[in-house]
């Protein structure tokens, strides 16, 4: 019962798991997914999570991500990454590109530093600042760096993607429209 409200990134989460082989490798990072993983992710095999843990480090998850699958070529690894972690080095879509780095990740877009924003909503009486964020078309971008790309609207959706991406070893970028209303604190949870 605790984790209703977590609900839609459960789902896209078990979505991950069911697409993902048992020693598939997740690296997680600071966004409402990576929260929820800490819950709601089953690990089957040692050495297949990858998370900063509770240091909160935005922007770890697609750089650590890219690593991980060069030393683990022939296991699938999988990203998951807010918009705004995965912008601190979103040019790495240019190395990955390169070098032929066979790693899927997983974008959830919700326009904002969505924890911040709510914070600032709840706590602060809804003024916000620097917390929404201009993105770029993220399919656009990773399209121009050579990196396939699509954009998925449920958990159904994003397993279907994830197997497809997967089993064609190239990189992969899938985008999930996340709506920031839906999500909820993860303080509670990591208190």
């Amino acid at each position: 019962r605790r984790l209703a409200g977590l609900r839609p990134h459960v789902g896209y989460l078990a979505a991950i798991r069911s697409a993902l082989p048992r020693d598939g490798i997740l690296v997680e990072e600071l966004c409402q997914a990576g929260f929820v993983s800490y819950l709601a992710y089953p690990v089957y095999t040692p050495h297949s999570y990858v998370s900063p843990g509770f240091q909160g480090t935005l922007g770890f998850g697609f750089q650590a991500a890219l690593g991980v699958k060069v030393a683990h070529p022939d296991r699938a690894v999988v990203s998951i990454t807010g918009d705004g972690g995965f912008l601190f080095g979103v040019q790495e879509l240019a190395s990955q590109a390169q070098h032929g780095i066979a790693l899927v990740t997983v974008l959830f877009n919700n326009g904002a530093y969505g924890n911040v924003a709510r914070d600032q909503e709840t706590r602060f009486g809804g003024r916000l600042i620097a917390s929404e964020l201009a993105n770029p078309d993220f399919q656009a971008l990773a399209r121009s760096f050579g990196v396939a790309s699509c954009r998925v609207a449920s958990a159904p959706d994003l397993e279907a993607a994830l197997r497809t991406a997967l089993a064609s070893d190239r990189p992969q970028l899938i985008e999930v429209a996340v709506d920031r209303a839906e999500e909820v604190s993860p303080w509670p949870f990591i208190l």
